[in-house]
Parts: C-alpha cells; structure tokens; sequence
C-alpha cells in the first residue's frame, strides 16, 4: 500500500528530558534520511499530570500527526502508566497502551515496541536460530524485559524460545545466565555483564544505553566479553540504531492499518 502524504511522526515530551535525548536525536536523524516528518510539542517540567493528560487528549484527536512517542522519563509526578492508557492505540507508534501490550500477551500482536521488536529483527537478519534455546533476559521492564519475554514465547517463527527472567531480586544470576544460549541485558545499568556472566559461544545481545565517565556504553562490558561470545551486538551502534528505525517502521504500519481491524474501543 502506497502513503498519500510523507506520515508525521510526534515526539512529546516534558522537560529537559536529558537521559532521552541521544534517543530522540537517532529518532530525528533516521526521520530526515527516510523522508519522514516529525513535530516535536514540548512541555514544561511543572505542567500538572491532569493537564498533561488533556493534551494528550489533544494529540490524539490531530489529524495533523498520524502516531506518536512520549519521550521518557518523565518528571516524578506524571505516572507513564497513566499516560500510555490516555494515548490512542491508533497512535501508539511505541506500542505502549495497554490494548497493544495486551496484544502481545495474547499472541497477537499489532504495533510490537520498537526496542524488542529491534532484537527480533537481529535474529532475524543475522540467521540466530531461537526456537528452542535458552534465552535469559536481564531485566523486566514494561519498555523492553517483559514484552520480549512474552514475544520470544509465543508460537511464531521468531518465538518458542524457552525463556528466563532475571532482575534485581535474582538470587546468584550469573548461575543462570551462563546455562543461557541467548543473553539479552536491558537492565540500565553501565559495563554490568561481565565474561563471567556468560558460557562460550553465547550470543549476547546488549539493549542498554548509558552515559558512563561521559561516554555512551551498554550494559555488557564489550572489551571484556567480546571474545567469549560467539556473537555480541555495540554500544553505541547496535540495537539503539535498529530502534530508530522501527519507531518509523511502527508509524508507517499505523498509517496503512486497515481500521477494520484495530480497536475501536472509546479511550479516555
């Protein structure tokens, strides 16, 4: 199906947002090469969660952005929970509402978040077999541990991996993640997987993006697992460039939807 008009993305967000930004800059420079439009709508740190909430409302009804991202975090008070059940799933170009994460729990999923869905492209791209291996993923977020878990699960040619979940209260995890085929680190904590972390030959794929002594560096230390792995994705210039791209992949899906077959639920 071939796009009217160039789609427009929106990026919102509160504040200075400053842990978001490299996120936001990759966004905006893979928009520029593919012909993408985006408008970014900025508020104040101080704007109240019930007024925020209102705009949201707003962006939803603009015919003007086809989907859009909320940039996280945001300021202490704005809870994102509440803030992903106000976005349209029609917009939700993060796929980040509960009707889009629901989707996924129930092995059918519409708009996939762009950080996993990035793992999923690796594997895919680079012939690393999943089905029935063991995948350990370090971290349980609702951003990226806990959809992928659910993804690599399911019955479908990306999936039936047999998958464990590790996370702060994880007692002696380097026991677990070395029995793993597949490593995955998205916990957000800088150089934390280690040689130690890993059996030879695993595949270690590194989701994290951390400033650390003002250089950007993941969650596996690279230089010190490198030659352990059998295959290990950079920091920078691994899965965060996949992501920017699938923010817009995401977006052009939404653009071509066949309406027929989304949600058409009221949403507040």
């Amino acid at each position: 199906m071939s796009l009217k008009k160039p789609p427009v993305l929106g990026i919102i967000k509160v504040g200075e947002c400053s842990d978001a930004l490299f996120y936001q800059r990759g966004i905006e420079r893979t928009a520029k090469k593919t012909g993408v439009e985006y408008v970014i709508r900025e508020f104040p740190e101080k704007i109240g969660q019930e007024d925020f909430l209102k705009e949201i409302q707003k962006i939803n009804r603009n015919k003007k952005i086809d989907g859009y991202i909320v940039l996280l975090p945001l300021p202490s008070h704005i809870s994102p929970e509440k803030v992903f059940e106000h976005i349209s799933p029609n917009k939700d170009a993060e796929g980040m509402t509960p009707y889009n994460l629901g989707k996924i729990l129930l092995g059918e999923p519409v708009v996939i978040p762009p950080t996993p869905l990035a793992v999923l492209e690796i594997f895919e791209k680079y012939e690393i077999p999943v089905k029935s291996k063991n995948v350990v993923i370090i971290g349980r977020s609702k951003e990226v541990g806990m959809p992928l878990a659910n993804l690599l699960m399911l019955k479908k040619e990306y999936g039936n991996a047999t998958v464990t979940v590790c996370h702060s209260k994880t007692k002696e995890i380097k026991k677990i993640t070395k029995k793993a085929d597949i490593l995955i680190a998205a916990m957000g904590k800088a150089l934390f997987v280690k040689r130690d972390f890993i059996k030879k030959g695993a595949v270690v794929i590194d989701v994290g993006i951390n400033l650390y002594k003002g250089k950007i560096v993941g969650d596996v230390d690279f230089e010190d697992v490198k030659s352990k792995a059998g295959a290990i994705t950079p920091v920078p210039g691994g899965v965060g460039v996949i992501t920017s791209h699938l923010i817009l992949k995401n977006l052009i899906k939404i653009c071509e939807k066949d309406s027929g077959r989304w949600q058409k639920a009221a949403y507040r």
